[in-house]
């Protein structure tokens, strides 16, 4: 998280002034829950088109609040160097006949291809949750934002329930309802998409059976 650019955007919307962010900076921002920044795609920076215009929500002025004090290492503890060879890169997985095996095989799966995980290899035996995060961050691994014909990032809107920061469930009206929210959220692309499905013991396609309950994780692009 850029905390010097979030600082700038609070600072500007509470004077009213007007201020951009681009993807790289931004997506942080509204990615996080709840999003720190709101953002208008539809008012690109005249001077930066890649850049769009934003405001700090209040969960971003709490969160720069809490944590503004928080210091990064400074590039200066570091010396740049050139002309440094980088040492061999050692393959992690049995490829040589040894070592512990590649755990998941997303990077060797073409469109189409499956892979199986019983519910037995995990903790809480249950491989859909176990691998649930796991599969968004190899389909972020292989995304970026869209943009339109003019090279402008593009943005959808979402609306969406708005989550207490500490229990993080859905803050509710006096009537029951959810409290919702609406906001601006980045069109991804994929270059590979993968997705995970549950299925029982005994699941038959083709040939393969289910040795037990468990998922099957595909990449569909």
């Amino acid at each position: 998280m850029d905390l010097s650019k979030l600082k700038e955007i609070v600072e500007a919307t509470a004077s009213g002034a007007a201020v951009y962010v681009g993807q790289v900076t931004g997506q942080p921002m509204l990615a996080h829950t709840p999003p720190l920044i709101e953002i208008n795609a539809a008012m690109p920076n005249p001077a930066d088109p890649s850049e769009v215009m934003c405001r700090a929500t209040q969960a971003g002025i709490d969160y720069l609040k809490a944590n503004e004090g928080s210091s990064t290492k400074s590039a200066g503890n570091y010396q740049i160097m050139t002309g440094i060879a980088l040492p061999e890169l050692k393959r992690r997985g049995n490829t040589s006949g040894s070592g512990a095996p590649t755990k998941y095989p997303f990077a060797d799966l073409p469109v189409g291809g499956v892979f199986f995980s019983g519910n037995s290899e995990h903790n809480k035996g249950d491989a859909v949750k176990a691998l649930g995060s796991t599969v968004s961050a190899q389909n972020d691994k292989y995304a970026e934002q869209a943009k339109d014909e003019q090279g402008n990032l593009k943005f959808k809107e979402v609306t969406r329930a708005v989550r207490d920061k500490t229990t993080k469930k859905a803050k509710l009206n006096p009537d029951g309802s959810k409290v919702m929210e609406t906001v601006q959220l980045p069109v991804k692309e994929y270059s590979r998409k993968f997705t995970i499905r549950p299925v029982p013991a005994g699941y038959k396609s083709g040939d393969w059976v289910a040795p037990e309950a468990g998922a099957l994780v595909a990449r569909i692009k």
